[in-house]
């Protein structure tokens, strides 16, 4: 028989385990905040071009940043053998692999929940114009008490392989834990 003093332990147990196995369900989620929106933006090759261009997106601060002043970014851009254009993931560039990339083969505007799974955190995702990739950020604690993640889709808009530049467009959902990819304010 269970005493009063279990109850409060195993309820909360409880909780925390539904909360952290829907961590991208809205429904359980606190309501988000932060509107989703779609940049553009640019990032250079982070081998064979000038350390002071950005070759890395920092996916928890939604920015372009430089490897020689941080490692807190999610992915780097990269061409391989002057004719391929990569993402590569944190992992992959020997840093803790937290969070990934993952190609999928739906079109942008139909693209509008992030896969709960399947993301690489070391392996490259090769780039082709118009082509969808998800990224999923490294871990972060949510207020509400989980770590979880920030999720985006990436589209290729112009790979110039002559000069190294990636400009790509971005849709980032920075509520934390969910995994909806439009624009807006998510459940509004």
């Amino acid at each position: 028989m269970f005493s009063h003093l279990h109850l409060p332990r195993c309820g909360l147990a409880l909780l925390l385990a539904a909360a952290l196995s829907a961590c991208g369900d809205a429904n359980i989620l606190p309501p988000a905040t932060e509107p989703a929106y779609v940049d553009t933006l640019a990032l250079w090759a982070v081998t064979g071009t000038p350390i002071v261009r950005p070759s890395a997106f920092d996916l928890l601060t939604n920015q372009v940043v430089r490897t020689d002043q941080t490692a807190s970014f999610d992915f780097v851009f990269d061409i391989v053998g002057d004719t391929m254009a990569v993402l590569i993931p944190r992992g992959g560039v020997g840093l803790t692999p937290d969070g990934g990339l993952q190609p999928v083969g739906l079109q942008w505007d139909t693209l509008v929940v992030a896969p709960s799974d399947g993301y690489d955190s070391r392996r490259p995702v090769r780039l082709d114009l118009g082509a969808v990739v998800v990224a999923r950020s490294r871990a972060k604690l949510c207020n509400f008490g989980i770590s979880a993640g920030f999720y985006a889709k990436i589209q290729p808009l112009v790979i110039d392989l002559p000069n190294r530049q990636l400009v790509f467009r971005i849709l980032l959902d920075q509520n934390c834990g969910y995994r909806g990819l439009e624009t807006g304010i998510p459940g509004s």
